[in-house]
């Protein structure tokens, strides 16, 4: 079954987090955007410093952003997970068919580097993601999910793994 649950006012994500569940992070602080690898442990610190990250691997997604009041924090989770202790899970229906992408910023140049001319600077992504032929662009592939709640059907996604787009394959 799959499940999403939030934590509120933490002063530090859980722990007990289950960081081999995500083998890539989206991370941003003031200063800039870092895409990092989750399968090397060491990584897993650094993501844990930024004030708003994205985690996501195959079978789950974590989300958290520092405000005011401490850190909010966002798991959806298909094994049937929580973000344990003062978590409120609830059911989430997966909306069947293909799954979406996000194109990433940027086609790879014949080089290997990253450009779009709407930004004035050589784009960085791992050496670890996959490599589209040149011109070809990156996407993260994401999981279309309802969530039910007082009558409402509430749309959600979430990010499963970073992949060559499909019009690149």
């Amino acid at each position: 079954m799959s499940r999403i649950s939030s934590l509120e006012r933490r002063e530090a994500l859980p722990a007990e987090l289950r960081w081999e569940e995500f083998a890539s992070a989206i991370v941003e602080a003031p200063d800039g955007v870092e895409i990092l690898d989750l399968k090397n442990p060491g990584n897993r610190q650094e993501a844990a410093r930024y004030p708003r990250g994205l985690a996501f691997g195959e079978q789950a997604e974590l989300r958290w952003l520092r405000g005011e009041n401490g850190l909010h924090l966002v798991y959806i989770s298909d094994e049937d997970k929580d973000l344990g202790e003062g978590s409120v899970p609830e059911p989430l229906t997966p909306v069947e068919g293909e799954p979406g992408s996000l194109l990433l910023w940027g086609e790879r140049q014949a080089d290997g580097r990253y450009y779009d001319g709407r930004i004035p600077r050589l784009l960085e992504y791992p050496k670890w993601a996959p490599r589209p032929k040149a011109g070809g662009r990156l996407a993260v592939k994401i999981r279309h999910y309802e969530l039910r709640e007082e009558g409402d059907t509430v749309p959600l996604f979430r990010c499963v793994r970073i992949a060559v787009a499909e019009d690149e394959q």
